[in-house]
């Protein structure tokens, strides 16, 4: 009766790695068509996809069911979508950082950056601002792990755009991930 187990529960798991394989194939395939002057994708395109990959395996992961990897992958599109259509890099970087601190943050004060202009970029343009900003306290889950939501802000070009995102880490790690929008 164990080894029926083990097999249907292998079964169900090579079912719902072969469907997250072939949304993120549909997914770059997608994207692709989103390019920059230069012909590389884009980076709302590099964010839609890395955030559904990333998505994708944590809901899986977190719910062990092909609805935890479709909404998975949904919300990670959405938000590396969001974020990559925005940022590039260095602002990218310095929203990480952001958040890092934000996530560790005793009480619900914003930690803000100023990202000038790289050289390659038009020197005309404006700094970006980033910012990540607790929105709750964190809690600790049954696993181990401790959540927190986040507010993260992006000023670039004079648009301003703000999402709030539940990000976690393992117990013993310093790596966060996003987990909701």
């Amino acid at each position: 009766m164990t080894a029926l187990t083990a097999d249907t529960a292998a079964h169900s798991f090579r079912r719902i790695v072969v469907r997250v394989v072939g949304m993120i194939a549909a997914l770059g395939i997608a994207t692709g068509c989103m390019s920059d002057d230069q012909g590389r994708p884009s980076n709302q395109a590099t964010g839609t996809f890395m955030g559904a990959a990333l998505g994708g395996v944590v809901g899986g992961l977190a719910f062990g069911s092909v609805g935890g990897v479709v909404g998975g992958a949904l919300v990670g599109a959405l938000a590396g979508n969001l974020v990559g259509k925005a940022l590039d890099d260095q602002e990218r970087r310095r929203l990480a950082e952001a958040t890092q601190n934000a996530f560790v943050a005793e009480t619900n004060v914003p930690t803000s950056y100023t990202v000038e202009p790289t050289k390659t970029s038009s020197t005309s343009a404006p700094p970006t601002i980033v910012a990540a900003k607790p929105v709750a306290p964190a809690s600790t889950r049954a696993d181990g792990s401790t959540c927190r939501p986040i507010e993260l802000t992006a000023t670039k070009n004079g648009q301003t755009t703000t999402e709030t995102t539940t990000f976690c880490k393992s117990a013993g790690s310093q790596e966060l991930k996003p987990v909701s929008v």
